[in-house]
């Protein structure tokens, strides 16, 4: 990616459960879909542990089938979710990071998302609303995380 093109967006909750945990029911694709509304649909290859170089294949509202690599994947710690961005599977909007953070806090998970885009192609065109559509995402995304550990 480069740097002087990228727009980071990120937000930070105290969560009320083990580091372990939520980096668990973060990282898993199938406990994703139980508590992301984007979600609809997610698979792994290869199957079983998740590291570096895992690619998920999923269907996810708003933008339909994506393919998602794992990086810097360290366990009960962080991992990042990257893909090419595109419109109706061939229109090049952009470069994708995703990155998920857990730290233990007073018996409780300090979880942090920091968003990484970098437009491209078409993207550059929709970059506002792309940009608009991820802070609006992410206060949601924690919430919803929250409730599923809560059980809500």
């Amino acid at each position: 990616m480069d740097s002087s093109k990228v727009i980071t967006i990120s937000g930070s909750r105290i969560i009320n459960t083990s580091v372990e945990e939520a980096y668990q029911k973060l990282i898993t694709p199938t406990e994703q879909v139980k508590w992301n509304s984007l979600y609809l649909e997610a698979t792994t290859q290869p199957k079983g542990k998740i590291r570096n170089g895992t690619i998920m294949s999923g269907i996810f509202k708003g933008s339909g089938k994506a393919i998602v690599e794992f990086q810097n994947v360290k366990p009960n710690q962080e991992f990042t979710h990257y893909s090419k961005m595109k419109m109706f599977g061939f229109i090049k909007l952009g470069e994708f990071h995703h990155t998920y953070k857990v730290v233990g806090k007073n018996g409780q998970t300090a979880f942090t998302q920091i968003v990484s885009f970098e437009p491209k192609g078409f993207g550059r065109v929709l970059k506002n609303t792309i940009v608009k559509s991820f802070e609006k995402r992410l206060p949601e995304s924690f919430d919803e995380f929250e409730k599923y550990v809560n059980g809500d």
